[in-house]
């Protein structure tokens, strides 16, 4: 486990977005996880607890046991079972070897009630995806 800076934070697509204060304040509350191909990193039905943002590689999507999307780096997932307090819609799936950062619930919801550019894109990647579940 690595504790992320605010340089290696200002490099990911969905932090870069944030003020410099925003990341100052969330980066000791991040973390640098690598995981091997194959790992599950949500379970579809299961409670979420965690918010993920890919650094690199690649995740498959999965519903009901089939592939609905894949996701690379700058991609993000876990915010609707987090900002909707609900199970996770789906199953993720390291594709690839992966580095992620992730943040615990607690963090992630202060970060989207103190930062109005990280809200904006977590509520329009929900809606996109409860629109369109499968792509």
């Amino acid at each position: 486990m690595l504790f992320v800076d605010d340089a290696t934070l200002a490099s990911v697509p969905f932090f870069s977005a944030l003020s410099p204060e925003a990341r100052r304040a969330v980066a000791p509350y991040t973390e640098q996880i690598e995981v091997p191909e194959g790992t599950q990193l949500t379970g579809e039905g299961k409670r979420g607890y965690l918010f993920f943002v890919i650094r690199t590689g690649t995740a498959k999507v999965q519903q009901d046991e089939r592939e609905v999307r894949e996701l690379g780096e700058g991609d993000f997932f876990g915010e609707i079972a987090l900002l909707e307090t609900s199970e996770r819609t789906a199953s993720v799936v390291a594709a690839t070897p992966m580095q992620l950062v992730i943040l615990t619930e607690p963090a992630f919801k202060r970060l989207v009630e103190t930062d109005a550019a990280a809200a904006r894109e977590c509520e329009a990647a929900m809606r996109e995806r409860w629109a369109s579940p499968i792509s």
